[in-house]
């Protein structure tokens, strides 16, 4: 094969790995690429496609570098205080079911706070529907498992810890009542279908990689799948700058609401 420029790299890879890398930031995929060339001493991004295409090893590296996959609980405390105090009280006053998702749920961390705080609200198992989602297989099967570092837990008060956690070793090992709570599947945000009339969408954390035409028509998806009173919680550092052009309003920092 003679070699290619990065565009052509970009393209066979995403057929490859059946991920479309051009919805990412251009220089945040060709930044991440270059670090894992240096680290394998790759020389060309023609070598880099025949090693992606033929070590299943390399290639599952390549995907998780390029994805979000770090997480933590409870992350920006401030935004769950509200989710639990407020969001969550009012969808179960108004309705007997409450379906969740947290979409591009990593290592499972996010899903889990959720489940943690339905736990601590006495919210009854059946009265919710609780689904992550991931495009990475790797990183779901991580989260099945439910077995995390310290790092995850830096949040988490230590009342929390000793009632859901199991340390052994150096690692926290999660209940499993609360693992059984979360339903995890894969989902390619940008190429499926979605589930709809869900009350409750976290799609944390995701926006910032994802160019302006990509993040208009996830976000028309992902307000397409609430409920009428449904409720969107981005990042922190995520915001919409028309969120009625998607039927969406802000209520506090991270929520909208769809109207």
């Amino acid at each position: 094969m003679s070699n290619i420029n990065f565009d052509e790299f970009k393209n066979k890879v995403s057929r490859i790995i059946n991920i479309d890398l051009s919805s990412y930031k251009e220089k945040r995929v060709e930044r991440r690429s270059k670090n894992l060339m240096r680290k394998y001493n790759i020389d060309n991004y023609s070598d880099y496609v025949s090693k992606i295409r033929n070590d299943m090893q390399f290639r599952q590296e390549f995907i998780e570098h390029m994805m979000i996959n770090t997480s933590e609980f409870f992350r920006n405390p401030e935004n769950y205080e509200f989710l639990q105090n407020k969001i969550l009280p009012e969808l179960f006053d108004k309705h007997n079911k409450v379906k969740i998702w947290s979409a591009a749920s990593s290592n499972g961390c996010e899903a889990y706070t959720v489940a943690i705080i339905l736990n601590e609200l006495n919210i009854k198992a059946n009265r919710y529907q609780l689904k992550a989602t991931d495009i990475d297989p790797g990183i779901l099967k991580e989260a099945r498992e439910g077995k995390y570092k310290k790092n995850a837990l830096k949040n988490v008060d230590d009342r929390l810890i000793n009632k859901y956690f199991n340390k052994q070793g150096k690692f926290y090992h999660l209940d499993s009542k609360i693992k059984r709570q979360v339903d995890f599947n894969r989902i390619n945000l940008l190429e499926d279908s979605y589930d709809s009339n869900i009350n409750l969408i976290l799609c944390r954390n995701v926006f910032i990689y994802f160019t302006k035409p990509v993040k208009d028509r996830l976000t028309n998806k992902l307000s397409n799948a609430l409920t009428e009173d449904g409720i969107l919680f981005l990042g922190n550092t995520e915001y919409l700058l028309q969120p009625r052009k998607f039927n969406l309003e802000k209520i506090h920092t991270s929520f909208y609401r769809k109207t």
